[in-house]
C-alpha cells in the first residue's frame, strides 16, 4: 500500500469529501458503522467485495484505495513497484496509475488456500476479463461454476453477480481486468484539482456492487 497514505485515510478523506458519516456510508455499502470505523483507523482489512462495496457506494472505481492521482500516456511498472493489499488470504496488487481516459483497471490476484473473494456477490458495468496464471480459480458466475487453470481465460458481462475462490491447498494467482467505461475525466481533473477522488469516479448511474 501506499506508505504516504494509507487505504484508512484514503476511505476518511473521500467519506469527508462526500459530506457523509460513517453510518450514512455504511447504510449504503450495507457494512456496519465499526466496520468502517475500523477500516479508517487501519484496525482492519477489507476484503475484497467490502472494497467494491465502498467504492460503489462512494460511487469510485476500486483503484481509488490503489493509486496517486495521476495522467499519463505510458505506463511502466516494475514488479516490485506494485502498490497491494492483503486481508483473508488475498492479495491485491494494482498493476498502474491512470492513463487518460482509461476504461481498464488490471489487478494481480493471488490467493491462498481455501480463501476467496467474499461472501457476497458482486455486480458491476462492463465486462471482466480473467487469466489463470498459477494454480486453480473457480469463478461462479450467475450460479454457474467456472474451473481456470493456468492459461485458462474468462470473459464475461460483469453485470451478472460473480465471486472467485481457491478451493485447493495451492496458492493461486490470476490476472483480473475490469472494465469501467466513462468519458474522459480530463474536464473533471482541470475544474476540482483539490477533490483527489474525482478523478476515480465511477459510473453514476452503476447498479450496487452487491446484492
Amino acid at each position: 500500500m501506499d506508505q504516504r497514505q494509507s487505504l484508512g485515510s484514503r476511505l476518511r478523506a473521500i467519506r469527508n469529501e462526500r459530506r457523509m458519516s460513517q453510518r450514512e456510508l455504511a447504510q449504503k455499502a450495507g457494512l456496519s458503522t465499526n466496520a468502517i470505523s475500523l477500516i479508517e483507523r487501519d484496525e482492519n482489512s477489507p476484503s475484497v467485495a467490502t472494497l467494491q462495496n465502498l467504492a460503489s457506494a462512494l460511487n469510485v472505481k476500486m483503484s481509488y484505495f490503489f493509486d496517486d492521482e495521476a495522467t499519463h500516456s505510458i505506463l511502466h511498472v516494475r514488479a516490485g513497484k506494485r502498490p497491494a493489499i492483503s486481508s483473508e488470504g488475498v492479495i491485491i496488487e494494482g498493476m498502474g496509475a491512470e492513463l487518460r481516459s482509461q476504461e481498464m483497471e488490471p489487478f494481480r490476484i493471488t490467493l491462498e488456500p481455501n480463501s476467496h473473494s467474499g461472501d457476497r456477490q458482486v455486480v458491476h458495468t462492463g465486462h471482466e476479463f480473467v487469466y489463470c496464471l498459477q494454480g486453480s480459480v473457480e469463478y461462479i458466475i450467475d450460479g454457474v461454476v467456472y474451473s481456470l487453470k493456468p492459461g485458462d481465460f474468462l470473459m464475461f458481462e460483469a453485470h451478472l453477480p460473480h465471486i472467485w475462490r481457491n478451493t485447493t491447498d495451492q496458492v493461486a494467482e490470476f490476472l483480473l481486468i475490469l472494465q469501467t467505461p466513462s468519458a474522459s475525466d480530463e474536464p473533471v481533473q482541470r475544474h476540482f484539482s483539490s477533490y483527489p477522488s474525482l478523478p476515480y469516479m465511477g459510473n453514476p448511474g452503476a447498479p450496487a456492487n452487491s446484492q
